[in-house]
Order: C-alpha cells, then structure tokens, then sequence
C-alpha cells in the first residue's frame, strides 16, 4: 500500500515539536496507495488554495509596508483589517469543506502529523485524506497522511497517530506557525495565571 516503512514514518515524526491542544479535523481512509505530489495539488479543493493564497499574499504585503517606516502604520492597520474580514469570509468558506462524519479532534498537532481518538481502528501504514482547520482563523491545510500508530484509549476508543507525509510546503509552515502561535498564546495564559495567584 504504501512505499514508507513504519520506522520511516516513525521518524518522520520526530522532525517538528508537536503541541498538545484540539483542533478539527476531517480524515477519510483511502483504499489507494499514496498519491504523489501532483496527485496532490490536483485534489486540493479550490477553499483550501485561496485561503492559502490569501495569507501569503497578506504577509509578503505587510513585510513590504514595513520597510517604509512610520508613515505606513495607518496604512498597515487598513491592510490588516481587510484582511481580517478576508479571513473572515474564508473560514466561513472552509467550513462548508468540514463534513461531521468525518471529523475528529487531535489531542496534539505539529509539523509532522497529529494525534487523535476515534471510535474504530485504523490500520498502520492507512493511507487518510487529511483535512486540517486551524484555530484563530489561521487557514486551513489539505493533505495526506498515513497512520503510524493505533493504540487502545479509554472508553473503547483508539488513539490514532498520524504523519504527513504528502502536503505542501507552505501548508506544513502553516501548520508550524499555528502551533507556535498557539504555544504561545499558553505560554501567556500561563504567566497571567501565575501573575493572579501572587496578587
């Protein structure tokens, strides 16, 4: 079924820091062997390559005003608000693509893939159509995936651990800045914690 051992994808695994937090998720089992990269781009749904599109082209917008110093500042904050209501509009988009029979939440996340439970086992090495909807309107990442792990959990259920091993670059930079903005956002929640205890 597949040309990636489970060592492979074991290792694979270990490449990015993962991050404990549930975000949904739609993944579909496939009876197919790993589709290549081109396979990829063409299955890709249109919602998922604008937000994409979208958010470069917010960034590399931004990273321009900044060079022109004090004067862009209204002008950046202008940028970010439409570009807020786009996001807006596109998650709103992205989530006509979330089909409930499908969905699942990780119970952690990272560059490399992502853990969840579900009610039925997986087999390893299954090959899953992934859809990934990243909190704080942080877009969205369709990809493919195989299953490194199904362990027992409780309540009869099973923890399903799972790489990426077909997605876009700029789709995996996503998923990292995500997970980084959202270790941070802990990180504070934290320290504001603290900072109430010792008041």
């Amino acid at each position: 079924m597949s040309d990636f051992t489970l060592q492979q994808l074991d290792d694979a695994y270990q490449d990015y820091f993962s991050i404990e937090h549930a975000i949904s998720l739609n993944a579909r089992p496939l009876d197919i062997a790993l589709p290549d990269a081109e396979a990829l781009q063409n299955a890709i749904p249109a919602p998922f390559l604008m937000a994409s599109e979208a958010s470069s082209l917010n960034n590399s917008a931004l990273r321009a005003l900044n060079r022109l110093g004090e004067l862009a500042e209204e002008l950046a904050l202008y940028l970010q608000q439409q570009a807020r209501k786009i996001d807006l509009l596109l998650h709103y988009v992205l989530q006509q693509q979330d089909n409930n029979s499908q969905r699942y939440y990780t119970l952690s996340y990272g560059g490399s893939g992502c853990c969840f439970l579900a009610d039925t086992a997986m087999e390893p090495l299954q090959v899953l159509e992934l859809k990934i909807f990243l909190d704080n309107n942080d877009g969205a990442v369709f990809c493919y995936g195989q299953v490194l792990s199904c362990q027992p959990a409780a309540d009869g259920q099973w923890q399903i651990k799972v790489v990426f091993n077909r997605i876009r670059d700029e789709d995996r930079e996503l998923i990292v800045r995500a997970s980084l903005h959202q270790q941070s956002r802990l990180l504070k929640q934290k320290a504001e914690q603290r900072q109430q205890k010792n008041s």
